[in-house]
């Protein structure tokens, strides 16, 4: 994703943290990746009740992972990637705080309205998704930018699945298990255009003569996406049957391929693209590890926490980091801490599935695996917030630094 620098040259604090929907929502991403999975371990432990708005502690703690984190995730890389997509400044000031008010008020539904009226925080929310669609529509509108509209499909069904669970039209596990599925289908989209995308600007600029580029985009990658979504349909309504099991190992195996055919070997001196590959690698991991599930190999939460700690934490991590460097005139270079933080993630994403593939010794591993979640993401705050919430670097600051 190529950096469009339109932005108006902020006059003060308020004018930097709200020129660009990158930097308050991927702040949010971090915040919520750290306050919803230490009330997680909290209501784990027994140290804390769990608030009862959303029923169970597991479905509060899928909820808040799903629609808060990957929710604020998705804001922030759709309302940067809009402004590149259509030449104009990006979404900033008193509509980027509108939007930002009503993440807030979503999870202050999750917490506090236990006893608020059903209708009320049904509405209340997927208000979010509601204003981000009308916000990304009317950039690409104004544009002409017909050709993308079709991405507000994918904000309407986040809508209709945050609707439908507050409202119990389905079992409120098959609607997180649905939107699990969604978001699954968003990562082999963007994580399979841009992966190799980074991956072979990467490797041009390091070599004239490359050993191996990426491969073109070809019918395995089609088939990989068709059998993510068939076989996480199945799999929904399915879950224990020897159809998911087939499907899913499927969609696993051909999505193993896909990476693999990236060259993600070439990428190991620099963190910020090879995590991208280990990111995606793990939707095909967890694709298997799911399939194991389904016929009662081991829990099916080792496929689960695969996909949602590996593959959404570990690309969700990837790409704000590369975002708010790139967008902020940074260069695109990962650093000790970020590395660190990294490896937190993906080690509590191992941790975790050893926990469900091991139930003897699951309590202390899955408090071990959240400890190693925040972590990560206490090192990434650390890095980028100051980023994220900071002036951009400017042109002649980057050639003082030796970055032009």
């Amino acid at each position: 994703m190529a950096v469009v620098n339109l932005e108006h040259t902020p006059r003060n604090h308020y004018e930097v943290i709200f020129s660009n929907g990158f930097r308050p929502m991927f702040t949010l991403v971090a915040l919520q990746a750290l306050l919803a999975l230490g009330g997680w371990l909290a209501f784990w432990n027994g140290w804390l009740a769990a608030p009862e708005t959303l029923g169970t502690p597991l479905l509060w703690h899928g909820h808040e992972m799903l629609f808060g984190f990957v929710g604020a995730a998705i804001g922030g890389f759709l309302l940067a990637a809009v402004a590149n997509w259509t030449g104009r400044r990006p979404v900033h000031g008193g509509a980027l705080v509108l939007l930002v008010l009503c993440w807030l008020l979503a999870r202050a539904v999750a917490w506090l309205g236990a006893d608020w009226p059903a209708l009320f925080n049904a509405l209340a929310a997927s208000l979010y998704w509601v204003v981000l669609a009308i916000l990304f529509g009317r950039e690409l509108i104004a544009s002409g930018n017909r050709r993308n509209l079709k991405v507000l499909v994918l904000i309407g069904l986040f809508t209709l699945f945050s609707l439908a669970f507050h409202l119990q039209w389905l079992a409120p596990l098959d609607i997180l298990h649905l939107t699990l599925v969604l978001v699954l289908m968003l990562l082999t989209l963007i994580g399979g255009r841009i992966t190799p995308a980074f991956t072979r600007n990467w490797l041009n600029r390091q070599s004239p003569t490359p050993e191996r580029l990426p491969a073109a985009s070809g019918p395995l990658d089609t088939a990989a996406a068709v059998m993510t979504a068939i076989s996480g349909l199945v799999w929904v309504f399915w879950p224990q049957s020897m159809a998911a099991a087939v499907l899913l190992a499927l969609a696993g195996g051909l999505q193993l391929v896909r990476v693999l055919r990236w060259c993600g070997w070439q990428t190991r001196s620099e963190p910020l693209l090879w995590v991208l590959h280990l990111g995606y690698g793990w939707i095909g991991i967890g694709q298997l590890l799911l399939a194991g599930g389904s016929v009662g190999f081991w829990l099916s939460s080792a496929g689960l926490h695969a996909l949602t700690i590996g593959a959404m934490g570990g690309m969700i991590m990837a790409v704000a980091s590369r975002a708010a460097l790139g967008h902020t005139g940074r260069a695109l270079e990962s650093t000790p801490i970020l590395t660190l933080a990294f490896v937190s993630l993906h080690l509590a994403a191992l941790t975790r599935i050893v926990a469900a593939l091991w139930p003897a010794v699951m309590p202390p591993l899955v408090t071990l695996s959240a400890l190693l979640w925040l972590l990560a993401f206490a090192l990434f705050s650390w890095r980028y917030l100051p980023i994220l919430l900071g002036s951009s670097v400017s042109f002649s600051d980057r050639l003082k630094a030796g970055q032009g």
